[in-house]
């Protein structure tokens, strides 16, 4: 029989037992250790690596999963033409980073691509407040969005600048703004179109006889 714990399953999309297959650990000086723990799901049989790491003593140990934790489907315009290619690899690297629980470079990821696409849409404006002013003034968002939009980057700057590490429910926030706005910059449009093209147009009554 095999030692069962608690581990997260990406197959499964929550906290499930899992069968212990095997266990390596490495102590350090200070304290510090490195824990491998090979795991088999129990519900799905996925099998997994789990790392635990105590780096520095009296804080809480990291936990890593190989392959790591899915932790937010990334959106379907990921692979659309539509939007940017650099846009598009930004975005990639920040979903890597929520697989990895990487919350600051999350944070600093969202940053970056949302200022990408404001200098692709309207050109780079030399401050964060004219980019965003002139984004909206070409009509990508409203005065409420744009308040959001000042979230992101007072977000990204507090990150980069004074330390500040997001929650989960910090990046799950910020990760629905920036989806949002670039859903608005380049697919609503095009959507829009297509609609158009679709509904068929109102017939004008015929004008009566004379």
């Amino acid at each position: 029989m095999h030692d069962i714990t608690q581990a997260h399953c990406s197959r499964c999309g929550h906290s499930t037992h899992h069968d212990i297959l095997g266990v390596d650990h490495r102590e350090y000086e200070g304290g510090t250790y490195d824990l491998y723990e090979m795991l088999r799901c129990r519900g799905c049989n996925e099998v997994t690596m789990r790392r635990t790491s105590l780096w520095i003593e009296d804080e809480p140990p990291f936990v890593f999963y190989y392959p790591p934790v899915i932790a937010r489907r990334a959106p379907d315009w990921m692979i659309a033409s539509s939007v940017p290619a650099p846009i598009r690899a930004l975005m990639r690297e920040t979903y890597t980073s929520v697989e990895n629980n990487s919350r600051r470079l999350v944070a600093m990821g969202i940053r970056a691509a949302i200022e990408n696409v404001m200098i692709e849409k309207v050109g780079d404006q030399q401050s964060f407040k004219s980019l965003v002013d002139a984004f909206q003034k070409a009509g990508y968002l409203s005065v409420r969005q744009a308040m959001a939009l000042d979230t992101i980057l007072e977000a990204g700057h507090a990150t980069i600048h004074r330390g500040w590490e997001p929650t989960n429910q910090d990046i799950a926030t910020l990760l629905d703004i920036a989806e949002t706005i670039i859903e608005s910059a380049y697919l609503h449009e095009d959507r829009a179109r297509d609609l158009d093209r679709k509904v068929p147009k109102r017939q004008r009554p015929a004008k009566p006889a004379q």
